[in-house]
């Protein structure tokens, strides 16, 4: 154990040194997966469960009624510009102990490479264009424990690799952990997850030779490589369950708290800054759900108005039969800066 810490703290401090944070690093991995957690404002670190917990809160794992759990989502954004998609799956081994998977993509596809659009004759050559593709991907191993002599206690961890790519231009390979627990008493449950504990870092590759002609053209610098670290960050959040005849309801508030610098959020600083989400699900029978959530409250600076709040609503249906369970989401942020309303779909099945 002592061997253990050591290295964490070296790690740390190596990472500190030859490496420089930077704010929203790694970003796609705060958008969220799984259309039931986003349908409840991204709000779930504590009432997360099976495979899509791994990503959530991989202390939960465990909590299905079949021993192994695959869940898959699929997104666009943006019109369809971007496309996201979520693959998890875990599988307990025995009544203390899970261990899962999940595999993450966000890209937009296509884009058109004119550089050498112009030949050197200065005329234009469409036969010039070329196609690539600039997408982020996780892939994360994730392990859950509970103790048999403190049964409302579990905990987990997450091992993340990320690759990072801007077509043939740069690429990025990534290392992460994150640290989670979780604990119930009565209807309460608790979530608490440590991300990046030791900082995420994403390691630069400029292929300088695919555009440094371009660069100098136009007077611009060209990229170096690097080291980008993405700063710790917490999510915590308590549920309360209730069950009345046939229903149960389930409400949830927590908050990611964020350490890279000062946002645009309702509470912030240049140490600090909270985002608070909450979430509220009705069950019938556990057969059909319904949910909502609120979360991304921001301050906003408008041309216009001199300050102005905004905030993301989502709502979400949930559908279980048997081993099977189809989600759905509607999330609008069309009153914040960014502009978007996305649709998003779960499928799930047990075995």
């Amino acid at each position: 154990m002592k061997k253990f810490i050591v290295t964490i703290l070296c790690m740390f401090s190596i990472f500190n040194c030859k490496g420089q944070i930077a704010k929203y690093g790694n970003d796609f991995l705060n958008i969220g997966n799984s259309a039931r957690e986003m349908a409840l404002g991204r709000c779930a670190v504590a009432s997360c469960y099976g495979a899509e917990a791994g990503f959530w809160n991989p202390s939960l794992m465990f909590a299905s009624d079949y021993k192994s759990d695959i869940s898959a989502m699929h997104c666009f954004y943006f019109g369809e510009l971007a496309n996201y998609d979520f693959l998890s799956a875990c599988h307990q081994t025995d009544s203390l102990m899970s261990l899962g998977f999940s595999f993450i993509r966000l890209g937009i596809d296509d884009i058109q490479n004119t550089i050498y659009l112009f030949d050197y004759d200065g005329n234009m050559n469409f036969s010039n264009i070329s196609y690539f593709s600039v997408a982020d991907y996780a892939l994360y191993f994730s392990i859950g424990k509970k103790f048999a002599n403190i049964p409302n206690l579990s905990v987990g961890a997450n091992v993340k690799l990320i690759f990072r790519h801007q077509g043939n231009f740069a690429n990025a390979y990534g290392f992460g952990i994150d640290l989670a627990s979780s604990y119930k008493i009565n209807n309460f449950s608790f979530g608490l997850v440590l991300r990046d504990i030791t900082t995420t870092f994403d390691i630069w590759n400029i292929n300088k030779s695919k555009f440094d002609s371009v660069y100098v053209s136009t007077g611009n610098s060209i990229p170096e490589n690097s080291i980008e670290q993405t700063a710790p960050s917490v999510l915590f959040s308590i549920a309360y369950k209730y069950n009345w005849n046939n229903f149960q309801f389930l409400a949830e508030i927590g908050s990611q708290i964020t350490f890279d610098g000062k946002r645009n959020y309702l509470i912030s600083s240049n140490f600090a800054n909270l985002n608070p989400s909450a979430g509220l699900e009705i069950s019938y029978r556990d057969f059909v759900y319904f949910r909502m959530g609120i979360t991304d409250f921001m301050k906003n600076n408008n041309v216009y108005i001199s300050k102005s709040y905004s905030y993301v609503p989502s709502l979400g249906i949930g559908i279980k039969f048997n081993r099977f369970s189809f989600d759905y989401c509607f999330m609008d942020a069309s009153k914040n800066s960014y502009d978007y309303r996305t649709n998003v779909f779960s499928l799930g099945v047990k075995f």
